[in-house]
């Protein structure tokens, strides 16, 4: 017997099997997903139009299996899955693991071709189901669940006029009760013939028509056959005895199809030997998400921020994902994901979401500071975390060249002791980045801020520190213009014999920072469309009001300027401008 060094290895060259051979070895566990496959993402749809083409005698494209044995497997411990039949829809995941290997024979990895061959095991072999949704339906609850199996239509050549709205489908996946009201055929009872005279035999008891017979038919045959070039199951078979050599070779060929995104091979190699990886990993972004308003951290954001928390080359990419810093990011799981989610409980407070947050890249460092010891956690060392997200939101600083901008900060962070540091944006002002930009602020940025950006997610972190006593993380305050929105319609401004170029001008002006104060949710509501000059007679007031300034809408330049003055002010204190 053959060592696994010892083994033959046979070229790399396609071959075929049968639809039936296929959804059997996925049956016995010899057919396996790997993780660098994402999760099953066809709906009924996709799965109908498959067996359409089948039917039409259509190809189905090509597939890519590493073929390997179960010592191979075993000795290099991949993160594989089983094959699920059973779908449904809202769950976080369906696949089940499937290692150590036992079973004999010759093992399949499916590197590419996993939608198509699930939506086959679906049709053949199990349902689809989804969740109704809907206020009173629980998640938990079987009887809030559709469970849809795959049918062909035996009045399909019935139909002599189209529906073009509503057209008629030769597959259809159908609840069983509604099945009972239609003329139809369940697809995976065809499984219960093994001879293709005897499936003939029954569909003549059966009067079906010819032409739904012949469809039938080719079904059968097509995916029964496994003849050399005809088997559905076309497929490149990788002969390598490892699973890094297989994976080398599967991202050259890789070039049909929903193509694996080079992230999943990355958080493939990630959690390689991790058993719980990817659950933690999911966990992590589940939680951090949920925080606050809600948020959109993925993958990709994890795994960079596990290479800058573990100082290591922050650049996602294979080479930096080395075996030295895969193994560091494992055993030091459990502090980066308090980090994680630390950081985003902070993000929260201070009134961020992703609605407003610019750069999620922007948000490491501080992550770092955490990770590293650091506390934030009064209102001084808060706002020194918004001025800081200010300035990187503002001047771009962690979007061109983010690699270098991280290992630059983070430069900044290895220098001192964070456990003992107050966080502040100082502790940053040494680091020059790429193209010479700084974390430093002077009168003309702020300058720029003021007569350039329009009500979004920079104004609204530049107000967050305008209103620093406000607790963003306990009520919706929303960015609300002082003098009303609408009362800057074209009409409204000729009325005030306003020419087209100052009424241009007024139109930007109104959705600056010096027009914009942060008001209470339902207090904005009721503002509405309230003249400024009525709002304030109406015993309501606004921060940085100018004294002795007319609140007319047609004093607004006046009104303008003299508040453009009193925020340039306090930005200048806040960011310590001489």
């Amino acid at each position: 017997m053959k060592t696994i060094n010892e083994r033959v290895i046979i070229a790399n060259q396609y071959e075929d099997m049968s639809v039936i051979e296929a959804l059997e070895h996925a049956g016995t566990g010899n057919l396996l997903l790997p993780d660098i496959q994402r999760e099953y993402c066809w709906d009924i749809h996709e799965i109908e139009a498959l067996f359409e083409s089948i039917v039409d005698d259509y190809p189905i494209g090509s597939c890519i299996f590493w073929k390997t044995t179960k010592e191979i497997i075993n000795q290099e411990v991949p993160n594989l899955y089983n094959f699920f039949s059973r779908f449904e829809r809202d769950k976080t995941t369906n696949h089940q693991v499937s290692i150590p290997i036992s079973q004999n024979g010759d093992i399949y990895v499916v590197l590419d071709g996993q939608q198509r061959i699930t939506s086959m095991n679906i049709a053949l072999y199990g349902s689809y189901s989804y969740y109704k949704g809907g206020r009173g339906r629980s998640f938990k609850n079987p009887d809030c669940w559709v469970e849809k199996e795959l049918y062909y239509n035996l009045d399909f050549y019935q139909v002599t006029e189209e529906d073009d709205e509503h057209p008629q489908k030769r597959f259809i996946f159908l609840t069983q009760e509604d099945a009972q009201k239609l003329n139809v055929f369940k697809v995976k009872n065809l499984l219960l013939y093994a001879k293709l005279k005897d499936y003939k035999k029954f569909m003549i008891n059966q009067n079906y028509d010819k032409q739904c017979r012949a469809d039938l038919v080719k079904l059968f045959q097509r995916l029964h056959s496994n003849a050399s070039g005809q088997g559905l199951v076309h497929y490149f078979c990788i002969n390598e005895d490892s699973y890094d050599k297989a994976l080398d070779i599967f991202v050259r060929v890789n070039s049909t199809g929903k193509k694996l995104t080079k992230s999943d091979l990355l958080f493939s190699t990630l959690i390689n030997g991790w058993k719980e990886g990817k659950s933690n990993i999911d966990k992590t972004i589940k939680s951090m998400n949920s925080c606050g308003d809600g948020f959109k951290f993925n993958r990709d954001y994890l795994m960079r921020l596990g290479l800058v928390l573990v100082d290591a080359d922050p650049n996602l990419k294979i080479k930096a994902l080395n075996v030295k810093t895969v193994q560091k990011i494992h055993n030091q799981w459990e502090q980066i994901a308090k980090s994680a989610r630390k950081l985003a409980k902070l993000l929260a407070d201070i009134g961020m979401c992703d609605e407003n947050l610019i750069s999620y890249n922007a948000t490491m460092p501080i992550a770092y500071f955490l990770y590293r010891g650091g506390e934030i956690k009064d209102a001084d060392a808060k706002k020194e975390t918004k001025k800081f997200l200010s300035v990187a939101f503002a001047k771009g600083l962690f979007g061109v060249a983010s690699n270098a901008a991280l290992s630059k900060s983070r430069n900044a962070l290895q220098r001192i002791n964070c456990k003992n540091t107050t966080f502040s944006l100082k502790l940053f002002e040494n680091e020059t980045l790429t193209g010479g930009r700084t974390f430093t602020v002077n009168e003309k940025e702020i300058d720029r801020w003021l007569d350039n950006y329009e009500k979004g997610p920079n104004t609204y972190v530049l107000l967050s520190l305008l209103y620093p006593n406000l607790k963003l993380s306990q009520v919706a305050f929303h960015q609300d213009h002082c003098h009303p929105y609408s009362g800057f319609s074209d009409a409204n401004l000729k009325s005030l014999n306003l020419t087209a170029e100052k009424v241009k001008e007024w139109q930007k002006k109104r959705n600056l920072l010096p027009n914009l104060q942060f008001l209470e949710g339902t207090e904005n509501e009721s503002k509405n469309k309230t003249p400024l000059k009525e709002w304030v007679a109406n015993n309501h007031d606004f921060d940085f009001h100018p004294t002795n300034v007319s609140l007319e809408l047609q004093d607004f330049d006046i009104f303008f300027d003299e508040r453009r003055k009193l925020i340039k002010k306090e930005l200048k204190k806040n960011f310590e401008v001489q």
